[in-house]
């Protein structure tokens, strides 16, 4: 695949990234905004699939991963049944997941920095805040309760479009306070996002600098 085809399908990636995030601002929170909500997310983790099966030997696994992930969330938002939603959420934790692990190790491979891969850099920041999504919506399935948000009575479901922001905000070290997690583990894991968000810039940064440099762009 020619770099111009690459750097399309990154910035595809990207935009429907950013599309479902924003569009969670605005979707309301009854049953059709819902349905909106995870249709976005579905556009979006199959713009990841289709980037990651561009990589060789990753066609089928990450295809088949995102498309019965995406059957599951449609059918957790069809039909709102605890085992169903658990899976549903599980799904799409380890898949995105692991889109986002080679998604990493692709970065730190040795190369030209291309918009490609700043597009990508910036859609596996983004795949990881909602990584941790799935994550909190497993977690807030198993045991209701997980976080408490301000202005809602102990015990009241935190909504999807709060766990979104609460994840962007933790990875993002923003820390709020206006969603606390509750539960023992959603609070470790809460933390652990806090950390890998620091660390990836961290990383990143390193990252292309030394692309950056083993280019010839450092020389004067």
């Amino acid at each position: 695949m020619d770099t111009a085809t690459q750097d399309r399908r990154s910035l595809y990636l990207l935009i429907s990234l950013i599309f479902f995030l924003v569009l969670s601002a605005f979707s309301t929170h009854d049953r059709k905004g819902e349905v909106v909500l995870v249709i976005s997310l579905c556009v979006a983790l199959g713009a990841a699939a289709r980037e990651l099966s561009e990589r060789p030997g990753r066609r089928w696994p990450g295809t088949i991963l995102a498309a019965a992930t995406a059957v599951a969330l449609l059918l957790g938002t069809a039909f709102p049944l605890r085992p169903l939603l658990a899976t549903a959420w599980a799904l799409l934790t380890i898949s995105l997941g692991l889109i986002a692990s080679h998604f990493f190790v692709y970065l730190g491979r040795p190369g030209r920095i291309t918009s490609g891969r700043l597009y990508a850099s910036v859609s596996l920041y983004l795949m990881i805040a909602i990584v941790f999504f799935g994550l909190f919506n497993l977690f807030e399935t198993l045991n209701p309760g997980s976080f408490v948000e301000n202005g809602l009575q102990p015990g009241t479901p935190v909504s999807r479009h709060s766990l979104i922001y609460f994840s962007l905000v933790t990875l993002t070290t923003l820390g709020y306070g206006d969603i606390v997690p509750v539960w023992h583990a959603a609070r470790m894991f809460a933390a652990l996002e806090a950390v890998t968000g620091v660390l990836y810039i961290a990383i990143t940064v390193a990252r292309l600098v030394a692309s950056y440099q083993s280019d010839g762009g450092g020389k004067s």
